[in-house]
């Protein structure tokens, strides 16, 4: 659910035994707001911010309006 202030994004929050939660967020490449953003702009090191940054693509297979995106979360 989109909320003032914000560019439109996915929270993710990881649990696995014997690590610290780890909390992330996943951004819509081409979205506008993207700029605007206060969190991912305050992610400095360009290399990061963009790979929090992913495009949606369609997916009929799971439904007529589904979008479907690749975001890789690597802990350890």
């Amino acid at each position: 659910m989109p909320y003032p202030g914000r560019t439109p994004h996915i929270h993710f929050a990881i649990a696995a035994p014997g690590l610290a939660p780890f909390v992330t967020q996943m951004y819509v490449e081409g979205e506008p707001l993207n700029e605007r953003d206060p969190v991912l702009q305050g992610v400095r090191d360009p290399a990061a911010r963009a790979r929090l940054i992913v495009p949606l693509q369609p997916a009929p297979q799971l439904g007529a309006s589904a979008l479907a995106a690749n975001f890789d979360i690597v802990i350890g």
